[in-house]
């Protein structure tokens, strides 16, 4: 759609459109500024009222304070404390308590004794002795750190302002002094009047959300529970509600006790009627501005559109001359903006094309006469290719018979190189085998020196065994001697000798035995000699005939590598020679590929010299209509009249 509007209203939407938007834009951004700055405020003026509230608070815990301090150190009072009459001290201070409550807000006046024991309630003189350590920590504080203690505190009788202060006798502490202001609806009232806001103070416990003192008519909390549980552990909240129809700004913030921890959350409300009042006026104008920015715009875009328009309207008119052919006139320039460079664009696109117009009709006369000498030069060309390419034709089918002979010469030789081949390869495996004899030949000749020789030191070893044995034979005799001798012995000893007899007769049995099992072992050592003597010469003539049969191996192998190399040359030669046949048949191949390819190019010669003069013609023809066509364009102003 946008395609199809025309160009004014192309420029104008668009600047009218971004126009808009920034001035949109400007105008939310400094209505939400605005809109921050004043929620900003409201926080601010809410902090500052619940300063107040914490002012108001310590301001009454210092009256108190002040009042504690005052009686503490009254000398009177310190003496009558000190001395437990509780009858003076009441009778000094029970007459001014009205006096101190109706004019000062003092709802509690008493003395306490350490840790925390009620001595004198002079609010309420009946009443005395109770512990009061269990939930009265200001002042058990007070009386174990020796010093004043303010604040806020939640007891028996409820949330109180309180001031406490030791009391000393004789540089000795004996107790605290108590003063305690009215903290209840009274002061949130007084508080409301004072800064004209709503306040409420809540305590929160196991039982749930306990409204202290509340300046709101149903006492409730504007926020959720979960609201105040937050605010209870230091996160502030803040929202914009209504409070009976009205906007107001509220604020959650913790509050403390006489000691620095949380006790429980303070809820203000603000009347922000004006400032939202104000902030609707901004929007109001913001919108406004707007519009007029945008009739601004659309009347600025107008006219700058117009100016555009009647300008490029004198650039069209000059292109549709040029576009006619008419090439005399030039566009004015005014200025040096982009339509006056577009206008000197045009203008110098006139000049060229001016040039090149009469260029090409200078050139197309030459072109002309160009081509119809081109067609006579080509019919002279197409007769000798015609007449080349039935020469190249013999010389490729005499080149085709020789490079068959070729191939078959070269077939032959691929044979004999084959059959060489295969006969180098057996007699190279021949010569390997003869080197394998020949290994195993000296293996064995070593192997039996090894056997020769182990022999011979077994014959050695054996003549060691028989001198051994000569030596066991001797010493089997002298044991035959010292067993007869014994034997002697044992009969001239008599009845004492007879056990000794008996064993030198057992001695003479085992002599014997050794001396015939040492005679079988000489027997059978002699035949092992004489076997050993056999075996040494059968061995001695075994080496003799491995030695002959290495040599007769070498002597083969020497032969077998004679034939090898003979062989070898013989492949050698006959590779050469297919190599040579292989070269020339590659030639001969070559050769036939070449003539044939000339064919092949004489034929796309013949027919591109065809072509050529078939173009030549055509450029003849275009040649003219280029001529007709230029005629069309008016150079200088005499062709123009």
């Amino acid at each position: 759609m946008f395609q199809h509007l025309s160009l004014r209203f192309k420029i104008m939407l668009p600047m009218m459109l971004v126009i808009g938007l920034i001035s949109f834009l400007l105008t939310y951004s400094n209505w939400q500024s605005m809109r921050q700055l004043i929620a900003h405020n409201e926080q601010a003026e809410l902090k500052i009222h619940f300063k107040a509230l914490e002012n108001a608070i310590l301001s009454e815990s210092r009256m108190a304070e002040s009042m504690s301090s005052l009686v503490a150190h009254m000398p009177l009072v310190q003496q009558k404390f000190a001395a437990n009459d509780r009858q003076a001290l009441a009778s000094l201070f029970v007459p001014p308590f009205a006096v101190l409550k109706q004019h000062y807000g003092v709802d509690q006046f008493q003395f306490h004794t350490p840790p925390a024991v009620s001595y004198l309630r002079v609010h309420k003189p009946e009443a005395f002795g109770d512990d009061l350590s269990s939930f009265r920590f200001s002042v058990v504080d007070t009386n174990k750190q020796k010093k004043p203690m303010r604040g806020l505190e939640s007891g028996v009788a409820g949330l109180g302002i309180r001031g406490i202060v030791p009391v000393t006798y004789q540089q000795q502490h004996i107790g605290s002094v108590e003063f305690g202001m009215s903290f209840g609806q009274s002061f949130f009232d007084q508080f409301k009047a004072n800064n004209h806001v709503e306040v409420a103070l809540y305590l929160l416990t196991d039982a749930g959300v306990k409204t202290i003192g509340s300046t709101l008519a149903d006492r409730k909390p504007l926020f959720a529970e979960s609201a105040l549980k937050r605010a209870f552990q230091g996160e502030a909240q803040w929202a914009q509600l209504k409070i009976n129809g009205v906007d107001h700004a509220v604020t959650l913030q913790p509050i403390k006790d006489y000691s620095g921890k949380p006790l429980g959350v303070v809820e203000l409300a603000m009347n922000n009627v004006h400032n939202l009042d104000v902030l609707a006026q901004e929007r109001s104008n913001a919108i406004w501005f707007t519009v007029l920015v945008l009739l601004a715009a659309a009347a600025l875009s107008w006219l700058i559109v117009r100016y555009i328009l009647a300008r490029l309207q004198n650039v069209v008119v000059n292109v549709k001359e040029i576009a006619s052919g008419d090439l005399t006139q030039s566009i004015p320039v005014k200025g040096s903006d982009e339509l006056a460079r577009l206008a000197m664009a045009i203008n110098d696109m006139r000049d060229q094309l001016h040039r090149t117009v009469r260029e090409v009709s200078e050139n197309t006369r030459s072109v002309d006469i160009c081509a119809h000498q081109i067609n006579e030069a080509i019919e002279s060309q197409a007769a000798t290719a015609s007449q080349m390419s039935s020469s190249v034709a013999e010389i490729t089918s005499t080149m085709e018979e020789l490079s068959a002979s070729s191939t078959q010469i070269a077939e032959h030789s691929g044979l004999v190189v084959d059959v060489a081949n295969q006969a180098m390869s057996s007699s190279y495996k021949g010569s390997e085998a003869m080197q394998t004899v020949l290994s195993r030949m000296e293996d064995i000749r070593n192997d039996n020196q090894a056997s020769l020789q182990e022999i011979i030191e077994l014959g050695n070893k054996s003549k060691q065994i028989s001198k051994v044995m000569s030596l066991i034979t001797n010493l089997a005799d002298q044991t035959k001697l010292i067993a007869f001798n014994a034997a002697l012995e044992a009969s001239s000893a008599g009845e004492a000798g007879k056990r000794f007899s008996v064993v030198a007769a057992e001695i003479r049995r085992l002599a014997d035995s050794v001396t015939e099992s040492t005679g079988e072992i000489e027997n059978k050592i002699n035949e092992i000699q004489d076997a050993i003597s056999r075996l040494v010469i059968n061995s001695e003539k075994g080496a003799n005939s491995i030695l002959a049969g290495t040599a007769a191996s070498n002597l083969t192998a020497e032969r077998f590598n004679e034939i090898v190399s003979a062989v070898n040359q013989t492949s050698t030669a006959a590779q050469q020679i297919s190599l040579s046949t292989q070269q020339q048949k590659v030639a001969s191949n070559q050769v036939v590929v070449a003539l044939r390819e000339i064919v092949t190019a004489s034929a796309h010669t013949a027919g591109s010299i065809g072509k050529i003069a078939q173009i030549s013609q055509d450029m003849t023809d275009l040649s003219e209509k280029l001529s007709s066509v230029t005629t069309v364009f008016k150079l200088d102003h005499k062709e123009a009249q």
